[in-house]
């Protein structure tokens, strides 16, 4: 699943998407990308073989106008697809967060998004 979202987002941020975190010195925009939880589907009798997987995806941008374009040209990606591993994607909520913790200092918009990938074991 990690492997077939990272291709499907090849076309955004210039390509710059990375699980985790981002490298230290990365040019802007950028797209991290955290699974943040995942249960697996059952049925009456076992395991379908399926499982579904919170993704959060965290776009980062200087502008914030090109953060949220960054953002709806994510969702536009990914709402509704399906293909290979990936039965479904659903884009379930998203929130514009400050790019730094708490007591740090920094120029960079950000925009988290969450979606739910339904796919394969």
């Amino acid at each position: 699943m990690e492997q077939a979202l990272t291709d499907l987002l090849a076309p955004v941020a210039g390509g710059q998407r990375f699980w985790v975190r981002a490298p230290q010195k990365v040019s802007r925009p950028y797209v991290v990308l955290n699974r943040v939880g995942g249960q697996p589907n059952y049925t009456m009798r076992s395991r379908s073989g399926f499982v579904s997987s919170r993704i959060q995806i965290d776009c980062y941008a200087d502008k914030y106008a090109d953060v949220t374009a960054l953002a709806g040209d994510v969702k536009a990606l990914v709402s509704g697809y399906e293909g290979g591993a990936i039965q479904a994607i659903f884009v379930e909520s998203e929130r514009n967060l400050p790019a730094a913790d708490a007591g740090e200092v920094s120029s960079l918009f950000r925009t988290s998004i969450d979606i739910t990938v339904l796919h394969g074991e």
